[in-house]
């Protein structure tokens, strides 16, 4: 009995955090267009619906809107973009209306859907570059997770032969930041393997 209970509870855990957020989720069956897809064929998706996400990299304020340049990441399975050393590419998005840059910080993480407008053409630094460009519907800003280093927490171990044990014994947990550090403006943009950490 306690050994169904602990694996229904894995399971109800499992499916909580693999659930995307109603802010960034889309009709169900809608096609979503890749970012790769985006940057190498613009013309025959343009106009198409995309989920795209990553960091921060700037946050430019104009009358009605506001423009934000991402470093583009892939997404896990709930949304939230994954964090990796490197990514294949920047891209742009535009919101409607005011974004304070006190709280969409560069380095933030964010998910944004939106239609794919095409190709915009903008610099990195002093370098030339050609960026993926959605007008974003909607978008979330995901929580900064701190590195914690847990190292006794209680674990009450069970037994296939005996049951739960009497006395916990402690194991380490840690957890990893989320938080990326702001790429320098002249940091090269050239496509490269996505390290993927699992």
């Amino acid at each position: 009995m306690n050994k169904k209970f602990a694996v229904i509870i894995l399971t109800m855990l499992a499916v909580g955090c693999s659930t995307i957020p109603d802010k960034i989720e889309v009709p169900e069956g809608t096609a979503l267009v890749s970012y790769e897809t985006a940057a190498s064929q613009a013309d025959t998706v343009k106009g198409q619906t995309a989920r795209w996400g990553g960091v921060i990299a700037k946050v430019e304020n104009k009358a009605e809107s506001t423009l934000l340049e991402v470093v583009y990441y892939p997404l896990r399975s709930y949304g939230r973009p994954v964090s990796a050393d490197e990514s294949i590419g920047r891209f742009r998005v535009y919101v409607q209306g005011f974004m304070d840059p006190m709280v969409y910080k560069v380095g933030r993480s964010m998910t944004f859907t939106g239609e794919f407008v095409g190709i915009e053409e903008g610099l990195v630094g002093e370098h030339k570059y050609m960026f993926p460009t959605l007008q974003s519907s909607a978008y979330y800003l995901w929580k900064e997770v701190s590195e914690v280093d847990i190292s006794s927490v209680h674990v009450w171990p069970y037994d296939y032969w005996y049951g739960w044990y009497p006395r916990p014994y402690y194991r380490g947990v840690y957890i990893r930041g989320s938080h990326h550090a702001p790429l320098p403006s002249g940091s090269s943009t050239k496509p490269k393997p996505v390290k993927v950490e699992r």
